[in-house]
């Protein structure tokens, strides 16, 4: 290979890509083949190895492939140990320069510099791969802030909630100020009416029977049994003693009591009088004047806090380690140097190069919103002026309703100036 460092391949191909033997290391037939065919070569391509007589032919092939087969199982085993534990494997150059003798010992470190630098693949800087590694950093927390912020604040809708606040406290104001004066407007309609007609509007013959049987609980009960409910008289009413019905409901004449009388007479008197009192009592209300609330001063305030925070971290580590062997070596016949033609020399360099890169990015957007509103109102008790809702003759009528119409002369509290009146004198 020209260039080992930069195309390291993660496996060994074809036959020689299995597992090694759990129990050792063994030369597989694969190896065995391969290192046999390369040293028969080696052999073969020299003219003095022919010269030797067979038998020494025979063992140093023997003993060449045996070196050069265990060397080659322990790359094979390295190799597949690399693949079954996910790694790279750092790859180590070897290049042999032969040198003629005389020129051996002129060989200079320089030079095996020359020749590193000519194995070694162009690795750029540490700074230069901080660089890199920075240009290719994802902000993907602090980029979506804009984003985030926007949707958050549409979602809000901070303006339509001031808007709605307000928009709801004076509605609130309003309908209650209608409420009261519709109240008020059904009671004037109500007391200015006679009492026969408050009667037949207000008092049922059922809300008579009620009173009398919750009034008079010894004499008389509620009976169910038929088409619809009717007063009776209870068992043993005559001893409890005859209560004056006639002057508590108005009556001409002195009633028995029988069923009869309390169905034809009794429960007839008794929703009058129901319907007189009430009449009497909202009359008087009427006159006395009915409170209401009048809403006099207020503030309202909202507020909305947004809070976001975004973070990107990332953190590279970049390391290299390079590692140069040189070593001369000059041969003067004898041995395998002899036969392979005689003094040599020879330069040998070995160049480990081994780079690891580690990059970790964390990321982390937190947003918080608060939105208060709050609404102070400040108001007064005050009453409604009669005058502005009932002509003088209706006043005088209502006031005619009341039990005791002298001392419930209407006050008229704004003259025809604007300016506060006095009360009118009783008649």
């Amino acid at each position: 290979m020209d260039r080992p460092l930069t195309a390291a391949a993660p496996a060994l191909p074809g036959p020689f890509d299995t597992v090694p033997p759990a129990q050792g290391m063994t030369i597989t037939p694969p190896v065995s083949r391969l290192v046999h065919a390369q040293v028969r070569a080696l052999l073969e391509s020299s003219p003095a190895f022919h010269d030797l007589p067979a038998t020494r032919r025979e063992a140093m092939s023997h003993d060449l492939e045996k070196i050069a087969a265990y060397t080659a199982a322990l790359v094979h085993e390295e190799w597949a140990q690399t693949k079954r534990l996910g790694q790279t494997p750092v790859i180590h150059q070897r290049e042999t320069l032969p040198v003629a003798a005389q020129e051996a010992s002129a060989w200079a470190p320089a030079a095996a510099q020359a020749a590193v630098a000519a194995v070694l693949p162009q690795q750029p800087p540490v700074q230069a791969l901080a660089k890199k590694q920075q240009e290719h950093f994802d902000t993907r927390a602090t980029g979506q802030v804009g984003r985030i912020t926007r949707d958050t604040l549409n979602a809000i809708a901070f303006p339509t909630f001031v808007a709605d606040l307000i928009k709801g406290t004076f509605q609130a104001i309003v309908n209650a100020s209608i409420q009261q004066m519709e109240a008020y407007g059904a009671l004037l309609a109500n007391v200015s009416k006679t009492v026969d007609q408050f009667m037949a509007d207000n008092i049922s013959d059922n809300n008579a029977r009620d009173w009398l049987v919750n009034a008079y609980p010894s004499h008389f009960k509620v009976e169910t049994g038929g088409d619809r409910p009717r007063v009776a008289v209870r068992d043993g009413a005559g001893s409890a003693g005859k209560p004056d019905l006639r002057g508590t409901l108005g009556l001409d004449e002195d009633v028995d009591l029988s069923d009869e009388a309390a169905e034809e007479k009794l429960v007839p008197a008794a929703r009058r009088y129901l319907a007189k009192s009430r009449h009497q009592m909202l009359s008087t209300m009427m006159l006395m004047g009915i409170n209401r609330i009048v809403i006099t001063s207020g503030r309202i305030y909202a507020r909305m806090g947004f809070q976001i925070n975004a973070q990107d971290l990332a953190q590279a580590e970049s390391a290299s380690q390079f590692d140069v062997k040189h070593q001369n070596k000059l041969s003067f016949g004898g041995g395998i140097a002899g036969f392979l033609g005689g003094p040599s020399g020879e330069q040998t360099t070995s160049v480990a190069y081994v780079s690891s890169k580690k990059a970790n990015s964390s990321d982390a957007i937190d947003v918080h919103a608060d939105l208060t509103g709050e609404v102070d109102l400040k108001f007064k008790s005050d009453y409604f002026p009669m005058e502005r809702f009932a002509k003088p003759e209706l006043m005088s009528l209502i006031m005619g309703n009341t039990p005791n119409p002298t001392a419930n002369t209407p006050v008229n509290t704004h003259g025809g100036d604007g300016k506060a009146a006095a009360p009118a004198p009783s008649a």
